[in-house]
């Protein structure tokens, strides 16, 4: 204890660690020294340029994915909201609507006129009616290869028929040419 050893009273060399820890830093030591500026790859300048250019490409990356894509998808969204509510305002019509001919329907008036308009059904004392129109109804097709033949065809068909009826009213004593939709009468079962 004599040398001012406070943990054991062995004493230890103080050279061969001296030596050990010179011969390593000797071998790191080539691997270790600056490079010098004339065998670097790139200057200073330039690999502190690209480092700035790569985190502003970094940032500007992250900004697109964390900024721009969730706002543009918000908006879009938003849009889709709106088409999506107008679309539910027009079934909510629709079903008032209807809600309204179920209401109408479940009077003795409503189920009445139902028979009458869909099943053609007549009280008792009255006579069924039928009233035609005009026969002909107006072809209006659009030009083109199929259409041009097809109106061809029908106009052909419509100055047959022409000439055939008149043919039969100058057959005719009485002229046939009623000025007023005919009324046809059918007996009911």
């Amino acid at each position: 204890m004599a040398r001012g050893n406070k943990t054991s009273s062995i004493p230890r060399a103080t050279a061969r660690k001296t030596r050990k820890r010179g011969r390593l830093s000797k071998a790191v030591a080539d691997h270790t020294r600056p490079t010098p500026r004339h065998e670097r790859l790139l200057p200073k300048l330039i690999g502190r340029t690209l480092m700035v250019i790569g985190a502003i490409v970094v940032v500007i990356s992250f900004g697109n994915s964390f900024l721009v894509l969730p706002a543009t998808s918000w908006l879009g969204q938003r849009d889709e909201i709106d088409a999506r509510t107008e679309e539910l305002e027009t079934i909510k019509r629709a079903t008032d609507e209807l809600q309204t001919e179920v209401d109408r329907l479940n009077t003795p008036a409503g189920i009445e006129d139902a028979a009458r308009d869909e099943l053609g059904y007549v009280m008792a004392g009255e006579q069924r009616q039928q009233v035609v129109g005009e026969s002909q109804a107006p072809i209006d097709l659009p030009t083109g290869w199929p259409y041009d033949l097809v109106t061809r065809i029908v106009d052909v068909r419509v100055s047959e028929a022409a000439a055939k009826a008149a043919a039969e009213n100058d057959s005719d004593d009485p002229p046939a040419t009623p000025e007023s939709p005919t009324v046809v009468t059918e007996p009911l079962p």
